[in-house]
């Protein structure tokens, strides 16, 4: 989704302990600052190292206040949206911040099969897929498995609600992908070969 980002000044949205963030500066980004809310995760990320190229700064993705307007190429943002209340403060910002002409990558756990409460189920010919129930109902839940990869929360929207905002706030869509699983999803979870688990999206501010 993000392509060549050989010397392009460039922003990690939600950053954590850094993973995606080490990945573009070691491509060759002119600069990366990566930033979160948690102090804890980002002291994480400084303790992995990488390149000159890479710092990380606190501040809150709703608003980006450190970063003056058209700073960034490019913004990216990996499993990061659906943690994050304010969706259209986000997506302002995230406006805000780039170039003209810079683009908005994110990639989001796929709204339509990791909705509230969803379950995997399995059909009488042995084939798995999952079971949605309440995919319109915008609001914050925790998946009640102990292990499940929700159990810390998120906030759910429908696929619409993101499409939207990024509409009404003036980017244009570039494109969108289903990842296929990994070798190893497919066979932990082998549902997930059927439908997808993510969502990702490109996206980009005009130019004029």
């Amino acid at each position: 989704m993000v392509g060549d980002v050989r010397g392009l000044r460039l922003l990690d949205v939600a950053c954590g302990q850094g993973l995606a963030s080490r990945a573009l500066a070691e491509a060759g980004a002119a600069e990366v600052c990566g930033v979160d809310t948690s102090a804890e995760m980002l002291e994480l990320a400084r303790g992995h190292g990488g390149p000159a190229n890479l710092r990380y700064v606190w501040d809150d993705a709703q608003t980006l206040r450190t970063f003056p307007d058209e700073t960034f190429d490019g913004v990216n943002c990996q499993l990061g949206l659906m943690d994050i209340p304010d969706l259209a403060g986000t997506v302002e910002a995230t406006y805000r911040v780039l170039r003209p002409g810079g683009w908005f990558a994110f990639v989001i756990g796929h709204p339509c099969f990791l909705a509230p409460d969803a379950e995997t189920a399995t059909n009488r010919e042995g084939r798995s897929g999952r079971w949605v129930g309440e995919y319109f109902d915008e609001r914050f839940w925790r998946s009640r498995n102990p292990q499940g990869v929700r159990r810390a929360g998120n906030h759910h929207r429908p696929l619409s609600t993101y499409l939207n905002h990024l509409l009404a706030t003036g980017f244009v869509i570039d494109r969108a992908a289903e990842p296929r699983p990994s070798p190893r999803l497919k066979s932990e979870h082998p549902e997930y070969d059927l439908v997808p688990m993510f969502w990702a999206m490109r996206s980009h501010r005009p130019s004029a």
